[in-house]
């Protein structure tokens, strides 16, 4: 996903003497598609955030009940986070927190785009002379 999203943004960002206006006029729509993108991806990690935290719940009343000995809450956890479940839900969180933080950046790329459209229209401007 983050291989499709860095191709998406570099044809959004194309910028040439030819399309500058186009480009201009476009950035607040996307600003709005790449904040928006942020957001969803922010909810999913939330989602499975809490996701994670019932499935440990629920694996820890498991093996409590299953297990012969007392077993302490710190042990526990360690035994929980071995699990496939909680093991594949932890790698898609940080693959979801990998891609917040290019979309987090990227939202600053954006926000500089309008002084480089400005700069570019200056290096025309100067050629033109």
């Amino acid at each position: 996903m983050l291989n499709e999203y860095i191709d998406e943004m570099q044809l959004d960002l194309e910028l040439d003497e030819l399309n500058i206006k186009e480009v201009q006029m476009k950035i607040p729509a996307l600003k709005h598609k790449w904040v928006g993108r942020l957001m969803r991806h922010k909810a999913q990690i939330a989602g499975l955030n809490r996701k994670r935290d019932s499935v440990k719940i629920e694996a820890g009343k498991k093996m409590r009940e299953s297990s012969m000995y007392n077993v302490s809450n710190a042990s526990l956890d360690k035994l929980i986070d071995k699990q496939d479940a909680m093991i594949q839900l932890n790698q898609e969180i940080d693959d979801l927190k990998i891609v917040t933080e290019f979309l987090e950046k990227s939202d600053r790329i954006f926000n500089s785009l309008t002084f480089d459209i400005k700069n570019l229209i200056e290096i025309i401007k100067l050629e033109t002379m």
